[in-house]
């Protein structure tokens, strides 16, 4: 009994201390996965384009993305999977801003924009990323991550629900609100507990990424992975995008492309990504890196042959977004966002009731005694 009462201790004095940072961090994930994934798929004349027999070149759609936007530069540009769906690209400005194109895959047309950079949506990012406080906020938040995994595990231990389920998931709605609050954050954690631990195990691994790679990298005595650089040639004719990725897809059979980037510079490769059979994250974590003078191939990486941390941190990667189950499950995700802020607030609001209670209790014992 005496551990129990020092766990729920510890529960409460944890959760008073992060509350506030898990509300910013949880709240402005949901943002950040609504905006990113979700908001787009909902404009579904930028997602679906009917059929038909033949679609253009990759290089056409990047003069046409060229055309339209002369300022621009092409970052990425996605293979559509599907007969309809559309080419997605990513470009950059002069000014750093980023903006999303779909492009219809048959002619050519300009499906519609999102501008990525939006002033808003960027100070949504910081607060989730570091709090707008730099690496001291990131600091921070890698470790709300971690109290919020010590949350999540000693909030199941403490769950009344284990020896009977119908007390542990029932709701007294017309009980005081200090017993409403305290059902409603008892079942509010219970259901969401798993997604939290993966939540915050994830998202601390990524504030804690260079640390924890070579960690890892120290643990198996892997080598890590080099990457290549390209030779410089001034005089060589430029490959289309299209040959770039018949090239890839030559050296590369048994993976599906998925995405195309460009080179970032002078002596940057051009990369297709690839996914696999049974890989996590939905556009596939393998690469070829090629030339971007030549067309040669120089790096082949398997995603299931890279070192056993890079496949950790994939993996942890799509577990922290909720990219690997659909719309569905990061509909999911934004619901745990928001429910987590809840139990904040619900915590507070038992923690304010118990010591409100310890309060006012001696003072009416005292004015009771005198009457």
């Amino acid at each position: 009994m005496k551990q129990k009462q020092a766990m729920a201790i510890a529960h409460r004095i944890l959760g008073m201390i992060v509350g506030v940072f898990i509300i910013i961090i949880s709240l402005t994930g949901s943002i950040l996965v609504f905006d990113k994934e979700v908001n787009p798929i909902l404009h579904l004349h930028t997602h679906q384009v009917v059929p038909q027999t033949e679609q253009i070149a990759l290089q056409q759609v990047a003069s046409s993305i060229n055309q339209q936007f002369p300022q621009s530069q092409l970052d990425w540009l996605t293979i559509p999977g599907e007969a309809n769906e559309p080419y997605h690209a990513l470009i950059k400005f002069p000014d750093k801003s980023k903006t999303d194109i779909y492009i219809n895959p048959y002619s050519g047309e300009l499906l519609g924009s999102y501008p990525r950079d939006r002033a808003g949506m960027r100070i949504v990012n910081q607060l989730h990323t570091h709090l707008l406080a730099g690496k001291f906020g990131s600091f921070i938040v890698g470790v709300c991550g971690l109290l919020l995994l010590v949350l999540s595990i000693t909030g199941l231990m403490l769950w009344n629900g284990w020896k009977k389920l119908s007390v542990g998931f029932k709701i007294r709605w017309q009980a005081k609100w200090q017993i409403l609050h305290y059902d409603l954050h008892k079942v509010g954690g219970v259901l969401t507990a798993v997604f939290l631990v993966l939540i915050a195990t994830s998202g601390s691994m990524m504030v804690f990424d260079k640390p924890i790679k070579n960690l890892g990298y120290w643990l198996t005595h892997q080598a890590r992975i080099e990457k290549p650089v390209s030779l410089i040639f001034t005089h060589s004719q430029s490959l289309s995008l299209d040959q770039f990725l018949n090239i890839a897809i030559n050296a590369f059979p048994e993976g599906k492309p998925t995405v195309l980037y460009t080179a970032k510079d002078s002596q940057s490769p051009v990369r297709v990504r690839f996914k696999l059979p049974h890989e996590i994250a939905p556009e596939g974590k393998s690469f070829i890196l090629l030339d971007q003078y030549s067309g040669a191939v120089l790096q082949v990486e398997n995603f299931f042959h890279s070192p056993v941390i890079e496949r950790v941190k994939a993996w942890a990667d799509a577990l922290h977004t909720g990219t690997y189950g659909g719309l569905g499950m990061m509909a999911v995700y934004i619901v745990v966002g928001f429910v987590s802020s809840a139990l904040s607030v619900t915590g507070f609001v038992i923690w304010w009731g118990r010591s409100f209670k310890r309060k006012v209790a001696p003072r009416f014992s005292q004015s009771s005694a005198k009457g």
